[in-house]
């Protein structure tokens, strides 16, 4: 224990921060891609049109969805039907007979079928940053911890850096070193909002994951009966073995929507539970993106008078807060100024993370004559944790455009095309000099930055032109975005090569000049 409060609070910041500082990086990186995972599945299902149907035409896409799925055959179960929103331009049908489940993708005014590829898109890297593609609840435990080290790091860095305002304006150019520290605070400042309300909505979000006693101590079942306490369902439907057609025209719908949820009534999902029985019902979901809660509004009717029938019951007050911190942890509520600045936010956390990793060892080295093992590990760590990820991403991306389309378990081989890149990276770090590895892992990201808008229009050029015929901004955005990040790590690998060529003084202290002979 150090001598004072305060001292106490840098120790426990500067190795809270780097024992588990790689994992935080890895969390934080991919938690700030899923704000944008609808985006980034469209881009990965090129096949879909570009164009993005409006509110509007939703009524007559349903009404033809509905004849699509009438034609399937009387004997479903149940039929649902997922719209293209501002978001995402995917259109699927879903038919169930039994435990046989078959999907069908439309696209265009008439409903043409599209048959796009398998991927994983934006959903890995948003199951990624909590799970780490562990199985079972491994994930959520290592996630868990990850957090509550970040409130600690928060918190303890609050104490290190006391002088804020001073802190905030300040950032000195002469070392490198210094320039990164000053960062890192600044960083630091700015980030405290978000890094507390990521993390703590996180603990939130499975909180009966982390302390499960109470729920082991009064319930046989654990949390997974409390879940089942709390969560309301709909009622079951009981067949009647009556056979009546289901509704061809959902205006009489659409008119209720209108009166109940107003202007915004933004449909994500219409669910027919038994069409062709006369107890069939129609459930349709609200999309999301209108409510801070994690659980969509949700309406019932009839699956052939369109009557409205009783839904929902509203669940307890105790899970409704879950849910809020649910909703803001995922930010699907967010309008694109909104999500752009949690994305924002997310990137400098990394930094934050980033940096904090890269100061830790570079004072440690000053200090030191000769390295040991443990500087070893953490300058390797350090370039596979932070350049490495980027060129898992990457690897991901290229996989979704050059494996066959046609190829069994193709999403799958995606993700292990990233966990591969990842781990190629760290053995790569580990064979080179430091400076080398650094240099030639951003290189590589750069220059897979550029190549990969060239790789998309020499595989099918009308991607391109069809975007930018229908002002599709989810495509350009993300080509654009891949040339501007491209730039950033190129300017960064050039900046790292020239201070190569200067003479490594990070840092030049007062000490150190009075301790120079006088030149008489």
């Amino acid at each position: 224990m150090k001598p004072d409060f305060r001292r106490t609070m840098i120790w426990l910041h500067t190795y809270t921060g780097l024992l588990i500082g790689w994992l935080l990086f890895a969390i934080f990186f991919t938690g700030t891609l899923s704000y944008f995972n609808d985006e980034i599945t469209q881009w990965m299902q090129p096949e879909f049109e570009s164009r993005n149907s409006s509110e509007n035409q939703h009524l007559a896409l349903i009404n033809l969805s509905i004849a699509k799925l009438t034609a399937q055959g009387k004997e479903q179960d149940n039929w649902h039907i997922d719209l293209p929103n501002t978001r995402s331009n995917q259109w699927r049908l879903q038919w169930q007979q039994g435990e046989i489940r078959q999907s069908l993708y439309l696209q265009g005014e008439n409903g043409d079928q599209v048959m796009p590829r398998q991927t994983a898109g934006g959903d890995f890297f948003r199951t990624f940053h909590y799970s780490l593609e562990l199985r079972n609840v491994g994930g959520r435990y290592l996630s868990g911890i990850a957090a509550m080290v970040m409130l600690l790091a928060v918190f303890s860095g609050i104490f290190t850096h006391r002088r804020f305002f001073r802190d905030f304006f300040t950032l000195r150019k002469k070392t490198l070193l210094k320039t990164l520290t000053d960062f890192h605070a600044i960083t630091g400042i700015v980030t405290i909002p978000f890094a507390l309300m990521i993390c703590a909505s996180a603990l939130v979000i499975y909180i009966g994951l982390y302390m499960p006693w109470s729920a082991q101590y009064y319930l046989e079942g654990g949390t997974r009966e409390l879940n089942q306490k709390v969560t309301t369902y709909l009622p079951k439907v009981t067949p009647a073995n009556h056979f009546q057609e289901p509704i061809t025209d959902f205006s009489v719908i659409q008119k209720q929507l209108e009166k109940i949820w107003g202007e915004d009534h933004q449909i994500k999902r219409i669910s027919f539970e038994h069409p062709f029985d006369s107890n069939g019902r129609i459930i349709v979901e609200r999309s999301k993106q209108l409510s801070l809660s994690n659980k969509a509004d949700v309406l019932v009717f009839s699956a052939h008078s369109g009557q409205s029938l009783t839904g929902i019951p509203l669940e307890r007050t105790a899970r409704q807060i879950r849910r809020i911190f649910y909703g803001l942890h995922e930010a699907h509520f967010a309008d694109p100024g909104l999500r752009w600045l949690f994305f924002i936010s997310g990137l400098l956390s990394c930094t934050l993370i980033a940096s904090g990793l890269i100061i830790w060892l570079n004072k440690r080295l000053e200090k030191v004559k000769q390295r040991h093992m443990g500087h070893f590990i953490v300058e390797r760590l350090n370039i596979a944790g932070i350049a490495g990820l980027m060129l898992a991403v990457l690897a991901y991306f290229y996989a979704n455009r050059l494996l066959p389309i046609d190829i069994d378990d193709r999403a799958r081989l995606e993700i292990t095309i990233f966990l591969l890149a990842w781990l190629v990276s760290l053995l790569h770090s580990m064979l080179r000099p430091v400076n080398n590895a650094w240099l030639e892992q951003l290189l590589l990201a750069s220059t897979a930055c550029f190549l990969l808008p060239v790789v998309d229009v020499i595989q099918q050029s009308q991607r391109l032109l069809q975007a930018i015929e229908h002002q599709n901004w989810v495509y350009i955005g993300f080509e654009l975005a891949l040339l501007m990040t491209g730039a950033l790590l190129y300017k960064t690998a050039i900046a790292l090569y020239r201070r190569q060529k200067k003479p490594m003084n990070w840092q030049v202290t007062r000490s150190n000049i009075r301790n120079k002979p006088n030149a008489a």
